[in-house]
């Protein structure tokens, strides 16, 4: 084997080790890609020349480099966006590493397989993961599936390719046997498409499979699949439900309602349910008596005094006044940052901001003078007693703050032994917190700064809800045995736990009064959400690229620059947009914004001709083959990336775009495997030994 040769070789076992880690390992991924193009480069300059071919691309890839210099130029933050620009540039040349690396229709079989067996090992983990958390009902909490290697929606988009390319060698192939086995395997990578829960994934792979049906000319299957789709859209719905039971555990009352009950809250005898979309509604029994509109989506309401607040999706707070015949909007404010949750005590309302701290407001007179306490940020919700606040992290580790006598927080107590995460804050008991983790309940005295552990007479396993009944020392839970008790704590050595009923799920939210115990339960619809323009996934997406249409208003020519544009979000959210993200959720807007006018007719050229040339070579490769299935696959790959970037800026997934230039290089390699087996065909021209033996 020739020095040539050695360095070809090696190239191409780091593009397998490129090709198996797409869709689970980075690090390696890139590992294999550079390997490849610093052997193949070295090839290359030692006189391989035809070794790197045209493409028909290179114009539009000097142009994009032009469009990130310029964008640059004009940037407030240049090193940024030189580094954000080198990004995106550096991985371009996956497309001739692909291509070059190949070389011979054996070699193309084997760097194919190489990724799709991983893939679908990928896609196996995932679907174990997700067994686990479909079991704990988890979805209907988080709106997402786990994250396993990358994050859900990363994982829900490489999927895609991965059907898309199973659906397109299932569409090719002419043996039975064979389209049973492309059709299983794509099952599988749907099923794990199915449990990311990601829409932006499922509008790609729809698109994706669309644009292999009309290669295919399968207008017969686009039919059917067409009429389906309208069959689920007039069947989806959301569920809703509350039930309300006794303190024995007896069910007193149950019923549906229109929206979503995120939380149903005993007052007295009646019963107000926030159903979010559908607003503020008050139950008598199982009778609706009213119901109040919101402005926006509503989580729940807090008495405060002889009034309410509610908390509403769009992170704004509602002043309710009450009325013989329920609740009227008497004011509305907003906090300064990402509101979390709200409590009061000592007639105070205290919110909590993930971002800006603990704002504490002294009276519904008094809401435009509230205090701020900034050092305590990082909290996502808060439990409040008359001199302790609880503060929990998205981690669900918590922290205790001190009360001084106005009811201000001021320190946080740091105990003898660190709060972890994942731990269940129970309540309040004399003074003292009373938290499960480490498989035990355990009492932390805010005074004495100890926490100790404390025997039960049963043992729960965990928590999975708890809810402790306003003004009173009545606590219940329910352990992950899906059996709800009621908790007492016995002085400062034991909780006796007393079983009340046994709940057939996991409940979405759990309150307590010294009369009742009110269960909701809510499974929204993926499938109408796309159209609930309220919910506060799209609702901020909708945000999103009004503030990206106005930065590209502000700088039309060559945009902000490539950079995080979390920054500049503050300059044009409105009062009640608390979201601030680095990117914009839509390729074509976050190019706009970015890269500017000049950038975005540069990039949407650049993929209408790589698209127009894989189009042109998948009319030459002949019908039904191997390399057919391959280029189809690619350009619905295309199409599924385009689709998913309506609603995702997975142009700047690292991971994904790799994922792109992976398939592009895929179809120029099959193009130079026939542009050499054309030519030896013809003998117009003299190429290696190692190519005449390979093709």
């Amino acid at each position: 084997m020739t020095g040539q040769e050695k360095l070809r070789s090696i190239a191409f076992y780091s593009l397998l080790l490129f090709a198996a880690t797409l869709t689970n390992a980075l690090f390696f991924n890139q590992l294999g890609y550079y390997a490849a193009l610093v052997f193949l480069g070295v090839a290359f300059f030692r006189g391989e020349r035809r070794l790197f071919n045209r493409t028909g691309i290179e114009v539009w890839v000097l142009l994009f480099v032009l469009a990130e210099v310029l964008a640059l130029l004009f940037s407030s933050n240049r090193e940024q966006a030189l580094l954000f620009g080198f990004k995106r540039v550096i991985l371009i040349p996956i497309i001739y590493t692909v291509a070059a690396g190949i070389r011979s229709w054996k070699d193309l079989r084997v760097f194919f397989f190489t990724y799709l067996v991983f893939a679908l090992a990928s896609d196996l983990l995932y679907i174990g993961f997700s067994v686990e958390y479909f079991i704990r009902d988890l979805y209907k909490y988080t709106a997402e599936g786990p994250s396993v290697l990358v994050h859900p929606i990363t994982t829900g988009e490489l999927t895609t390719f991965t059907i898309v390319y199973l659906t397109a060698l299932f569409l090719n192939e002419t043996k039975n046997k064979r389209k049973i086995l492309w059709a299983g395997l794509a099952l599988i990578s749907t099923i794990a498409l199915v449990a990311t829960d990601k829409r932006t994934a499922w509008i790609g792979v729809g698109l994706g499979i669309i644009i292999l049906l009309i290669l295919n000319r399968n207008y017969l299957l686009l039919g059917l699949g067409a009429l389906c789709v309208l069959i689920v859209l007039l069947i989806a719905g959301n569920e809703s439900e509350v039930k309300i039971y006794s303190l024995n555990g007896k069910l007193e009352y149950s019923f549906k309602t229109d929206g979503l009950a995120y939380k149903a809250q005993p007052f007295g005898e009646n019963f107000a349910v926030s159903d979010f979309s559908e607003g503020l509604k008050i139950y008598r029994g199982d009778s609706l008596i009213n119901r109040l509109e919101t402005p926006s989506p509503i989580y729940e309401i807090v008495k405060w005094g002889d009034k309410f607040v509610s908390f509403q999706s769009d992170y704004r707070i509602l002043l309710l006044d009450t009325t013989s015949a329920g609740f009227k909007i008497e004011n509305e404010f907003t906090t300064p940052g990402f509101l979390g949750r709200l409590a009061v005590s000592r007639g105070l309302l205290y919110a909590v901001d993930s971002d800006s701290g603990i704002t504490v407001y002294r009276s519904p007179e008094s809401i435009g003078q509230p205090l701020r306490f900034p050092k305590f940020v990082g909290g996502i919700s808060i439990i409040v007693d008359s001199n302790w606040i609880d503060l929990v992290y998205e981690n669900e580790s918590h922290t205790t703050i001190a009360l001084d006598s106005l009811g201000m927080p001021t320190d946080t107590i740091p105990y003898d032994v660190k709060i972890p995460g994942k731990t269940a804050f129970l309540g309040f008991k004399e003074g003292k917190s009373l938290f499960y983790f480490d498989n035990a309940f355990q009492l932390a005295d805010p005074v004495e700064r100890k926490i100790k552990p404390l025997k039960s007479n049963i043992d729960i396993k965990g928590i999975a809800w708890n809810a402790t009944a306003p003004e009173t020392d009545s606590l219940y839970l329910i352990g992950v045995n899906k059996v709800l008790y009621d908790a007492v704590l016995q002085g400062d050595s034991a909780v006796l736990l007393s079983e009340r009923m046994k709940v057939a799920k996991y409940p979405f939210s759990m309150t307590a009064s010294d009369k009742y115990i009110c269960l909701t339960d809510i499974k929204p619809s993926r499938v109408l959400s796309f159209f609930d323009l309220s919910g506060p996934s799209n609702r901020n997406r909708l945000s999103m690229w009004r503030i990206g249409w106005e930065m590209f208003k502000d700088h039309p020519f060559f945009g902000v620059g490539d950079i995080d544009l979390a920054v500049l979000f503050k300059q044009y959210n409105r009062p009640y947009e608390k979201e601030i993200k680095g990117h914009l959720h839509n390729n074509f807007i976050h190019i706009l914004a970015t890269l500017g006018g000049f950038g975005f007719i540069v990039i949407v050229a650049f993929f209408t001709v790589i698209i127009r040339k894989s189009c042109q070579i998948f009319r030459k490769t002949p019908e039904k083959s191997f390399e057919r299935a391959l280029v189809m696959g690619a350009i619905g790959g295309f199409a599924s990336f385009i689709g998913s970037g309506l609603t995702e800026f997975n142009f700047g997934d690292h991971e994904i775009i790799t994922m792109v230039w992976f398939s592009a290089g895929l179809v120029f390699a099959i193009d130079r495997l026939m542009l050499y087996k054309k030519e030896k065909e013809t003998d117009g021209y003299y190429f290696r030994k190692d190519f005449e033996s390979a093709v």
